[in-house]
């Protein structure tokens, strides 16, 4: 029988570092195991794994796609596994891809981990992975594009576009870091920056600094999920999803007209918050995964929180960093909590699920019962945008 919606039940999760003494196997099965037992479910009545694709990493990938975790951990009703990969926005697709076999009825809970270890690959390896894996190897490549590179080039098209300063755009940054430094989890924690800390960092691609950039580290989580049927059953812990619209860009950055992906923002979010009978006004909480700094400012745009060209100051005025009254990104982006490959989309999950639960601690945003989220892969090809709610309407 069809058992329809998506419920997010129990989550796991370890804390981003750079440990290479933590085995991605060691990770891995302790947020498989935490999820399940959050979750409330014997291991056995996980009827699929459906993996984030740990990019970087051949041999663990392989493992991933070729079906070690249900053997490792025995989950004896397992009928299926699956791996995906679409970069940033790849956790959305594992989510995707559950519902589908929630909805058909062959699994009733299924399993989405994720881990990466990157403080084990050389760094020259890391540098040539991340520089070509977002870039066009026709038209960007051969010109010295990076991804620093390219972002770079669309922050700078939008401070001119938009009047907004240096100083602004560290604010960004600056707010990241401070939701960071309140976050367990986070390789930041206890680790607060100011304003003079970002704009005298070096410079990494005009007018990026060096800490707008990304750190790269070593992470995991994991979910596991049911129908809204069988989450209101069983546990007063569950998170429904409650609308869901994405958009697709374009692969390339220069070939985009949408540069700063604010109709893309609107009209995922748009689609997004009309299935869930919402308006953008309802949200406690914004969820923006971007990596870096503009995409925090342009997502608000786009979402109608605000004008077009005013997101940067609204992020300086102290409005979406803690203690602001429209907080977003509470678990710092990938510039708050370190980058764990197409995994930091993962952190975005979990940290919804917690806020929505209120067991963020001292990130809780008071009465958190709706949030709203978008994940981006590559250099923001797409935007995928759901709706999140403590109750089904």
């Amino acid at each position: 029988m069809s058992k329809r919606g998506l419920a997010i039940i129990g989550v796991g999760e370890v804390p981003t570092l750079r440990d290479p003494e933590r085995t991605r196997w060691d990770i891995l099965l302790d947020v498989c195991m935490e999820a399940i037992h959050d979750a409330g479910v014997d291991k056995n009545r996980i009827g699929a794994v459906i993996s984030n694709n740990p990019m970087a990493q051949p041999a663990m990938q392989n493992d991933m796609s070729l079906g070690k975790i249900p053997e490792v951990m025995g989950l004896e009703g397992c009928r299926d596994i699956a791996i995906c990969n679409a970069g940033g926005a790849s956790t959305t697709n594992c989510l995707r891809l559950a519902e589908q076999h929630i909805e058909s009825g062959q699994a009733d809970f299924v399993l989405v981990p994720h881990t990466t270890v990157q403080s084990d690959i050389p760094a020259q390896d890391l540098i040539n992975f991340f520089a070509t894996a977002p870039l066009d190897k026709q038209f960007e490549y051969p010109y010295g594009v990076t991804f620093n590179g390219s972002m770079g080039l669309i922050t700078q098209r939008y401070m001119y576009e938009t009047g907004a300063t240096q100083a602004e755009m560290a604010a960004i940054t600056v707010a990241l870091r401070g939701w960071g430094a309140l976050d367990p989890m986070s390789i930041f924690y206890g680790k607060p920056i100011t304003l003079e800390d970002v704009l005298n960092s070096r410079v990494i691609s005009t007018p990026l600094l060096a800490k707008e950039c990304n750190l790269l580290a070593d992470g995991g989580g994991a979910m596991v999920v049911t129908s809204h049927e069988i989450a209101r059953e069983m546990s007063d812990k569950a998170v429904y999803k409650l609308g869901h619209g994405t958009r697709f860009m374009s692969a390339t950055p220069f070939m985009r007209k949408d540069i700063f992906h604010r109709k893309a923002y609107r009209e995922s979010s748009q689609d997004a918050l009309a299935q869930a009978g919402l308006s953008i006004h309802d949200m406690d909480l914004r969820q923006i995964y971007g990596a870096y700094p503009y995409t925090q400012a342009s997502a608000l745009e786009g979402y109608g929180v605000c004008e077009e060209g005013e997101g940067a100051k609204l992020w300086a005025s102290g409005r979406c960093g803690p203690g602001g009254d429209l907080p977003c990104t509470t678990m710092g982006d990938a510039t708050g909590r370190g980058h764990t490959g197409s995994g930091v989309s993962m952190a975005f999950y979990i940290d919804t699920v917690r806020q929505l639960r209120g067991e963020a601690g001292e990130r809780q945003i008071d009465n958190c019962q709706h949030a709203i989220l978008t994940t981006s892969g590559g250099s923001v090809m797409n935007t995928c945008t759901t709706v999140f709610g403590r109750q089904v309407r």
